[in-house]
């Protein structure tokens, strides 16, 4: 009986040795979530803390967004080791028609928060945001329908209008019904970028893209109070007790951080000044906490976060995961470039979140499951590579 090889016994040898599935995913992009979540959370303490004193319950906040944290880590876990992400392709119809259902719902029966409607409340949970989800639905059936096309296809009209339908849906929904203009200024954009990688005619698009971002601005301008934000960006100086009240006291807390931050749990603005700071101004605290220094690991990190999903989407050999990761990477870059540059008062407020850090559960549980099938996508990447 002959004797095998050197060779094929190292073959065998690291075929036995298989890695544990965690460390078979882009580990670059799972520390940088997991860390951007620790700093996530613990910005959010800080600043709830100083909103919850009163009620003498300053952890409710926190133990909430925590469990909802630590479910969404469950799911990204799962997805990210064991689920193929192609299974998505599979449902994301029905998925698309369910989620556009129940926006629509919450148009007539969900709660007014900020002038738009946007909330259902959920018993045992509180409420849930279906347009926070309808962002990465959008995404993998936006996906799917460019998998499935012959090349070529996406630059006729018949194929075009298909496209834009799966965007223009939930735009019309946030935007008509649920008076929610950032949301539908996010479906919008990033729709528009897929479409524009995946090699729409340009001569198509802009005149698409200028009637679609009209109606978004005719919306906000019908409004009395998003008039007054707009207004307030352009003249700084202006109100400051009143309208720009929110954004001066943002600038107030970033400019006193200084390099390295009054410390942890040290900031003076979270105490009444900046409103609602646990939300879509988070950002400014993390400025006047811990600093330049301090919001430039937070921003590197995030800056890692694009690149790896990027580079996820450029080796994927599927049509479908490579759309899929880009739009989900688009969307965390999209929402993490307007929250910053509405702190740093570079746009007009928006309410938009900044990912892993502002307070809401559906925000939290959607992005940890939408980075779950970046790595899933990165674990099929890794393996394809192996053979």
């Amino acid at each position: 009986m002959a004797k095998k090889s050197g060779n094929e016994n190292v073959v065998q040898m690291k075929k036995m040795r298989k890695s544990p599935a965690i460390f078979n995913v882009d580990f670059i992009l799972l520390f940088s979530v997991l860390v951007l979540l620790v700093i996530g959370l613990t910005m959010l303490f800080s600043t709830t803390s100083a909103a919850n004193m009163a009620s003498g319950n300053v952890y409710a906040p926190i133990i909430k967004q925590s469990i909802v944290a630590l479910v969404g880590l469950c799911i990204m876990l799962i997805t990210a080791t064991m689920i193929d992400y192609r299974i998505f392709k599979k449902y994301s119809g029905i998925a698309y028609i369910a989620i556009a259902v129940l926006m629509i719902l919450v148009a007539f029966v969900g709660m007014d928060s900020h002038g738009a409607r946007r909330q259902i409340a959920v018993p045992f949970i509180g409420s849930l945001q279906p347009s926070e989800f309808s962002k990465y639905i959008m995404i993998i059936t936006l996906a799917m329908r460019l998998s499935v096309i012959k090349k070529g296809d996406i630059k006729t009209w018949k194929e075009l209008f298909y496209q834009l339908a799966i965007i223009g849906i939930p735009v019309a929904i946030c935007l008509l019904l649920q008076r929610h203009a950032s949301a539908a200024l996010v479906h919008l954009f990033v729709g528009g970028v897929i479409l524009i990688a995946a090699g729409a005619d340009w001569s198509k698009l802009i005149p698409v893209g200028v009637i679609g971002g009209g109606a978004i601005l005719a919306v906000i301008m019908a409004t009395g109070f998003r008039v007054d934000r707009i207004m307030g960006f352009l003249d700084k100086s202006a109100d400051v007790q009143g309208n720009n009240w929110q954004a001066t006291q943002a600038i107030y807390a970033v400019g006193s951080g200084g390099l390295f931050g009054l410390g942890l749990g040290n900031s003076r603005q979270k105490y009444s000044y900046l409103p609602e700071a646990e939300n879509d101004y988070i950002f400014a605290i993390v400025g006047e906490e811990l600093g330049f220094i301090g919001s430039l690991i937070v921003v590197i990190l995030f800056c890692i976060v694009i690149w790896r999903g990027i580079s996820i989407a450029i080796n994927c050999k599927d049509t479908f995961g490579t759309y899929t990761a880009f739009g989900i990477t688009v969307l965390i870059g999209f929402q993490v470039l307007i929250n910053m540059w509405v702190v740093l008062r570079l746009m007009p407020s928006t309410g938009m979140q900044l990912p892993l850090f502002s307070l809401g559960g559906s925000s939290m549980l959607v992005t940890l499951s939408g980075f779950g099938i970046l790595l899933a996508i990165s674990r099929d990447n890794l393996k394809n590579k192996g053979k």
